[in-house]
């Protein structure tokens, strides 16, 4: 078709500054139609749209309708309460769904159309890249900026082929017929209905289609007499290079993460199938840098960390850009800051976010972005909803903050020059990135962490998710500050407290009076220097023994079964699996209200599960002797300790760990857990407390638990184990206010 084939069509695209309304919307000035529209806010890419002939109208305002008649092209997203859709069905104009324009570009060109649940923006884009980059003229509709193409949206040679997104979730892209479809994966997401529904709606796409090229795993939805190929998904790290197929062909991209390596073997084929040899696909693919909002670098913020920006926005995706990032990060961090999209969607997928959040060093949440949603609508559901299932062993913190001046602030002042923040959510989280890359630091805002909060709920600083506030609360992040604190609180009078990330710890319903104190910046960090780790007293065990792991240094692999702070770690004098932290430890820095000494560990009065460490004496940093090995040999020591402690204690449950001390003469006898087990503690109940089913020396909170019925709960059953035993238990979980325990002698 020519170039002006449209001329004479008077389109009008309501919410044309979408991702997807604005490529169709440029396609069609492109071909010769007079193109206007509206929509709720100004953009760059209404910018664009302008620059390129389109009239737009900031707001929905039937007054601003231009003259028709009109063909009003709407997406999914455009109720009938629209005034200009309203006014436009009043005067008789026609409507089309954004899907049925589309549907017109397919009739007129060869089309390979990507679907999927995730991954479909980033194969299209690969598709699109590799023809454009081959020289084969090809035309685009992709819901994000290709960036090595620079725009989502162009109209080709007549000859060449065209890439699309097919959107599942309002069941539109049954309208389409292309000549090659792709599906990257089906999961629940946009679609509310089951998966059986889903699947059936994802079998008639593709019967609708020439050829169908899936993931060998979703063969079963290609209907019979479809022609397809199905792809075994490569796993690996497209930067470094991923072996694909038998034909020694090497998936190299210009981004990280697994899950591009698979989305490159799709595209690969579905070029194969457009008549493109896999090798000159393959090759053509090793400069594609990323869609735009797919892991795209923003630049780096006043510190030096990395920022990059993605559209991460169900669980899967977030876990796979966390995964990603872990790859680009090398030895340095991880902070996710994660802006949710839909308030139902945040409900319907809490603990799979959380999950996934979990996986970062630091997780920042951010408020819920509405969309087509209100508040109203979901009362009872926010930000805290996924910080309320999160995993209590995660060694990451959940920190609910309260807009994006606090994001950037905390963001920037977390993130060291070695580290990667990475921003994600299908709103308008960008601006976060932009404004970390820009080099703003927050201002006053910055210095939040480190002054005193009256009445601070400690509910959320717990695993176990119950107590009350704390009189007075402060993030600290230098050891100047910290001794400046415990000198004021000893002028006042007042008690401190440090507490760690939650993970054994025990609030009172009351809360607590006092200072409670939680260490963070410079003082949650940790640095390598040749074979000697040192980490702050408020950076997380697990994450150091992740980190000492991929440089090759053994000696601390039992900390990743340590949901703890190495502060705490040492306070307690850690252990697991046969690993001690004082066979490795070197020294420890302790701040005072008299300042900052350094203590041989020999002088800490280390003994089962204690140290002589008061609650004025804070750990500020440690230094750790680790040994040279293989990072391989390191790595897998990790995975089997963690798989050892998923199959053995309960995950994805609020709870602090081990409940009670081993008694002696262990460790040559009995484990508390096992003297609980033979005293049928398993599964015991109080309230909303519980001893899990799973291993009954750890307590469970199934609701809303309190403090109290906790205690009570640990107290029946020790009572149960001295009755078959005759042991009375001691608590390994510290406590924190006034916490009566009644078995106190």
């Amino acid at each position: 078709m020519s170039g002006t084939d449209w001329h004479g069509r008077k389109l009008h695209f309501l919410g044309i500054g979408g991702a997807g309304m604005s490529g169709l919307a440029s396609i069609a000035l492109t071909r010769g139609a007079t193109v206007s529209g509206s929509d709720r806010a100004d953009s760059g890419v209404v910018a664009a749209l302008r620059t390129q002939g389109a009239a737009i109208t900031i707001g929905h305002d039937a007054e601003a309708l231009p003259e028709g008649p009109l063909e009003i092209v709407r997406s999914t997203a455009i109720t009938e309460a629209n005034p200009e859709l309203a006014a436009a069905r009043a005067r008789g104009d026609a409507v089309l769904h954004r899907s049925e324009l589309l549907a017109q570009l397919v009739r007129d060109r060869r089309t390979i159309a990507v679907a999927g649940a995730h991954g479909k923006t980033t194969t299209s884009s690969m598709v699109a890249h590799a023809l454009h980059q081959l020289g084969l003229d090809p035309s685009w509709v992709i819901g994000g900026t290709v960036r090595t193409l620079g725009s989502g949206a162009h109209w080709g040679g007549e000859d060449g082929w065209l890439v699309i997104e097919a959107d599942e979730s309002d069941r539109s892209f049954l309208r389409l017929h292309p000549t090659i479809s792709v599906v990257t994966n089906i999961e629940l997401d946009h679609d509310a209905r089951d998966l059986t529904a889903l699947e059936a709606d994802f079998t008639q796409f593709l019967g609708g289609s020439g050829e169908a090229v899936v993931p060998r795993d979703l063969e079963r939805v290609v209907p019979e007499g479809t022609p397809c190929t199905g792809v075994e998904l490569p796993a690996g790290d497209p930067l470094a290079g991923v072996p694909y197929g038998d034909s020694g062909l090497t998936i190299r991209l210009g981004v990280p993460g697994s899950h591009n390596a698979g989305n490159a073997a799709l595209a690969i084929e579905a070029l194969a199938q457009a008549g493109v040899e896999r090798a000159a696909a393959a090759g053509a693919l090793t400069d594609f840098v990323g869609a735009g909002r797919r892991f795209e670098p923003l630049g780096t913020t006043a510190a030096g960390a990395r920022v990059v920006d993605d559209y991460a926005h169900h669980p899967t995706e977030v876990a796979a850009t966390i995964e990603a990032a872990r790859v680009w990060a090398g030895e340095g961090r991880v902070i996710a800051v994660f802006q949710p999209h839909l308030f139902s969607r945040t409900r319907d997928f809490a603990a799979p976010f959380a999950e996934a959040l979990s996986a970062a060093d630091e997780a920042l949440l951010l408020p819920i972005y509405p969309a087509r949603e209100t508040q109203e609508q979901f009362p009872d559901v926010s930000s805290a909803t996924i910080e309320a299932a999160w995993p209590w062993h995660a060694s990451a913190e959940a920190r609910l903050l309260p807009d994006f001046d606090a994001g950037v602030a905390t963001a920037a002042a977390l993130a060291g020059p070695a580290d990667l923040i990475v921003v994600m959510g299908a709103g308008d989280v960008r601006a976060v990135g932009e404004r970390l890359a820009a080099g703003e630091t927050g201002g006053a805002a910055a210095a939040r962490p480190d002054e005193l909060v009256a009445d601070q709920p400690l509910e959320r600083f717990s695993t176990v998710r119950t107590g009350g506030s704390a009189q007075w609360f402060a993030r600290v992040s230098d050891a100047g500050r910290l001794v400046e604190l415990l000198r004021w609180a000893q002028s006042e009078g007042h008690p401190v407290h440090v507490i760690g990330s939650g993970s054994n710890l025990l609030v009172a319903d009351d809360g607590v009076e006092g200072i409670v104190l939680r260490l963070d910046g410079e003082l949650g960090a940790t640095r390598f220097d040749g074979h000697t780790l040192t980490a702050g007293g408020g950076s997380r065990f697990p994450q150091a023994a992740a980190a000492a792991a991929r440089l090759g240094l053994a000696g601390i692999e039992f900390g990743v079964s340590i949901p703890g702070t190495v502060g705490g770690a040492v306070r307690m004098n850690a252990n697991a699996y046969g690993g001690a932290l004082s066979e490795t430890l070197q020294w420890v820095e302790v701040a005072t209200a008299d300042g900052v000494q350094r203590r041989d560990p020999s002088t800490l009065g280390f003994a089962y599960r204690h140290s002589n460490l008061t609650d004025g004496e804070v750990v500020v940093r440690a230094a750790f002797a680790l040994t040279p090995s293989d990072p391989v040999t390191v790595k897998a020591a990790l995975a089997d300790l963690r798989e050892r402690r998923k199959a053995t204690q309960p995950s994805g449950i609020k709870t602090f760990g081990s409940t009670f001390k081993n008694p002696p003469p262990w460790p040559d006898g009995p484990t508390a857990g096992q003297l609980l087990d033979e005293a049928g503690c398993k599964g015991m109940e109080h309230g909303a407390a519980r001893l899990s089913p799973v291993h009954a020396n750890f307590v469970e909170n199934t609701g809303e638990a309190t403090t109290t019925e906790i205690v009570e709960l640990m107290q029946l059953a020790r009572e149960r184990v001295h009755a078959r035993h005759g042991v009375w238990l001691e608590p390994e979980v510290q406590t924190l206010g006034s916490i009566a325990l009644p078995w106190t002698r």
